[in-house]
């Protein structure tokens, strides 16, 4: 009785014809506000990569740099990135004045050979990065990476004094906005490096299998 309430594709364990949704209402199922993200994430297709009071080098897309996250899709992967969520929080506040932003960027690039961090599976919560065809950097240079162009703008931080720090909204519903295809990659980065201020960041997205034309 649970497939005809459905929304999405079944999804079960390897060789099961079973969704893991099955006892989930037709209600929560048929809202767009979270449905289709919570059938992605059963589907085991939504990657995380994420850093505690990571201390960043300021960055703006260029080759080799150093963003605190990154995941490069490689050009066999026979998978879309959908980019879904990015969130950032300070852990140590800056010490001096000053002003950064937080800005997704993206575009073609050569695999970089920086420390790669395993992205962690959204549902099983799997940190060996297996069946991930994404490759996740955090907080590393992006060593022979190509210069990425600016995607999105998505946070801002300004320090005066002590009492008068002003942040915007820390978590950013992407949506899939940015997408990267094979041979693409997509980064998050702060501008610029406050003095003393480290950062709690993550970020989600989807790899959405396609056809090969043949």
């Amino acid at each position: 009785m649970a497939e005809l309430m459905k929304v999405g594709a079944n999804w079960g364990g390897v060789g099961v014809f079973q969704p893991l949704t099955a006892g989930i209402s037709g209600a929560q199922r048929v809202q767009d506000a979270h449905a289709r993200c919570l059938d992605a994430v059963l589907s085991g297709r939504v990657w995380k990569l994420s850093g505690v009071a990571l201390a960043p080098t300021a960055y703006v897309g260029a080759a080799g740099g150093t963003p605190l996250m990154a995941v490069h899709n490689p050009v066999n992967s026979n998978k879309i990135f959908s980019l879904l969520a990015v969130a950032v929080a300070g852990r140590a506040q800056a010490s001096a004045a000053g002003q950064t932003g937080l800005n997704v960027w993206s575009g073609p690039s050569a695999t970089p050979t920086g420390t790669v961090t395993n992205p962690t599976n959204a549902f099983s919560l799997n940190a060996s990065g297996g069946g991930a065809a994404g490759i996740g950097f955090l907080n590393t240079a992006l060593t022979g990476s190509t210069a990425l162009a600016l995607a999105l703008p998505i946070w801002d931080y300004y320090w005066a004094t002590a009492a008068g720090a002003i942040k915007s909204q820390g978590f950013t519903d992407i949506g899939g906005l940015v997408t990267i295809v094979p041979g693409n990659q997509m980064s998050v980065g702060l501008t610029v490096a406050l003095t003393s201020a480290t950062y709690d960041v993550a970020m989600y997205w989807e790899e959405v299998p396609f056809l090969v034309t043949i």
